[in-house]
């Protein structure tokens, strides 16, 4: 496949290089540069470094294993189990995405009088509760595909349930393990506004902290050598994963699709126990404390004249955040074939999981480097260089593997068969390929963009550093006002902020109760 590759789609393979690697590449450059500053580098090295990555990686383990524990049962016993008040699950266990952890650190360390909320272990609860989500969508999509034949047969074959669980259902659930392994660590390593909030020293903390004392953006791009090495390594290994140890034409839902059975007592009570803490947790108690702070800045009679303005540049830069994601999408479909096997063009698109991997301080410093003052990236941009367009392709280029990974699956459960299947019926080359992208490409596009959404309006630490003169939005107001512990004063921007993720997080609760579900399966 590679040898017959067409030369527009290899060009166009090239092409997305520039998007997926520009900006990491740029920042290489620049490091290399920085001969002089070596001094600095290695100072750093032989001082806090070592604690930095001890704290990085425990808050990751912590938050991996709270993420995991919340999210994979209720998300297997959703595709699987009949049980009472079933399709309140997606939505309780899906709320938490309505707050960034940066909010709820700040709203848990000023409502309460614990010390524990800040300090590493609670910082790793409140980001595992944060992740859960993505773990529960995760494996409720690939639970969703997969048949109880197997394990049916295995059950028929003598085995016992550990037996089952151990030689035939984790072997499957490989996939969605690894890619939750991915998403939780990629977004709670690279969060910098909730640990600093704490002041806990994790790398992406130091880094950044180094760089402002420094003031040289030259060092910081040194600094991220340490993060770049490793982070291309790992994205190496899931693109193997990824197109080598997955079947390229997977089981379809229909296959997957199962009569559900109904789960017992006992097990239905700890279900729901889990459900309600993660609910608790990570959304209605947040929101309490919102609320309450809500009443105090009203009965303070708190100025909220900003607010429309602030809501709308959110909403502009998220919007344009997913239409830059969008286009790179389209550009994926029209780069990989339905069932083609994987050559270098249908491994390339993995490498945009190294904007993902890498702390989003990263990808905003290449930006702002591309972006400086003489610089060929300004004279380029002009008047653009001064509005949210930086923001929103930054944004784009991280959080697209958040819409690369679901349009990845369905494509490679699009098998030509199926246009073969629709031009046997008479439809054009044009409409058989719609026909059959329809059925498993629509629902993963919408799924991914729909994440895309509530990430760039949620997120932080991009428009932290990128923001140019007089932008506002308010995920920045309620940082400045959480680090002046003035939770209070932010609770208006907050709603606003979830007022405006609503559409999307509707969207994305209704299909995952609806994933992979025959009419019959309540039956």
């Amino acid at each position: 496949m590679t040898r017959n590759a067409e030369p527009r789609r290899a060009a166009l393979a090239l092409l997305l290089l520039v998007p997926a690697l520009g900006p990491l590449s740029y920042l290489l450059a620049e490091a290399l540069r920085a001969q002089e500053l070596a001094a600095w580098f290695l100072h750093y090295l032989r001082g806090s470094f070592t604690a930095q990555l001890l704290t990085s990686l425990q808050l990751g383990v912590e938050a991996l294993s709270v993420a995991l524990l919340a999210g994979v049962p209720p998300a297997l016993a959703l595709a699987r189990r009949r049980f009472a008040g079933r399709g309140l699950v997606a939505p309780l266990m899906l709320a938490p995405l309505l707050f960034a952890p940066y909010v709820t650190v700040g709203l848990w360390s000023t409502g309460f009088a614990a010390g524990w909320w800040e300090g590493l272990h609670g910082l790793a609860l409140q980001q595992g509760l944060a992740c859960a989500p993505y773990v529960f969508i995760l494996f409720r999509v690939a639970a969703a595909r997969l048949p109880s034949s197997l394990g049916e047969l295995a059950a028929a074959l003598g085995a016992g349930p550990w037996t089952r669980l151990w030689r035939v259902q984790l072997p499957l659930l490989a996939a969605p393990l690894a890619a939750s392994c991915l998403v939780v660590l990629a977004l709670v390593l690279g969060d910098y506004a909730a640990a600093a909030r704490l002041g806990i020293a994790t790398l992406s903390v130091g880094i950044h902290t180094l760089w402002l004392a420094s003031q040289s953006s030259q060092l910081a791009a040194l600094l991220c050598l340490l993060l770049i090495g490793p982070v291309l390594a790992f994205v190496a290994l899931a693109t193997w994963a990824g197109t080598r140890l997955i079947s390229q034409n997977p089981l379809t839902p229909a296959a997957g699709a199962v009569r559900l059975r109904p789960l017992g007592p006992l097990a239905g009570l700890a279900l729901w126990l889990g459900v309600l803490v993660v609910f608790s947790l990570g959304f209605a108690l947040p929101e309490w404390l919102v609320l309450q702070g809500l009443q105090t800045a009203a009965a303070a009679r708190t100025r909220w004249a900003s607010l429309p303005s602030d809501a709308w540049n959110a909403a502009g830069t998220a919007l344009l955040s997913a239409a830059i994601a969008l286009l790179l999408a389209l550009a994926l479909l029209a780069l990989l074939r339905p069932g083609a096997r994987a050559g270098w063009i249908e491994r390339l698109p993995w490498l945009f999981l190294a904007n993902l991997a890498l702390p989003s301080l990263v990808l905003a410093l290449a930006f702002l480097m591309m972006s400086a003052d003489g610089s060929l990236g300004a004279r380029l941009l002009g008047e653009a260089r001064d509005s949210r367009l930086l923001i929103s392709t930054a944004e784009a280029l991280r959080f697209f593997p958040l819409l690369m990974l679901p349009l990845l699956d369905a494509l490679r459960r699009l098998t030509p068969g199926h246009i073969e299947l629709a031009q046997a019926f008479g439809d054009p080359p044009w409409r058989a390929r719609w026909r059959a992208f329809a059925g498993h490409g629509l629902p993963a596009l919408g799924l991914g963009l729909a994440l895309v959404l509530l990430e760039s309006l949620r997120s932080l630490d991009l428009s932290l550093t990128l923001q140019p003169f007089g932008y506002s939005a308010p995920p920045l107001k309620v940082y400045a006002f959480s680090r002046e512990q003035m939770m209070d004063r932010a609770a208006p921007w907050v709603l606003v902020t979830q007022a405006l993720m609503l559409p999307a997080w509707t969207y994305l609760a209704w299909r995952m109760l609806r994933l992979g579900e025959r009419p019959d399966a309540s039956h």
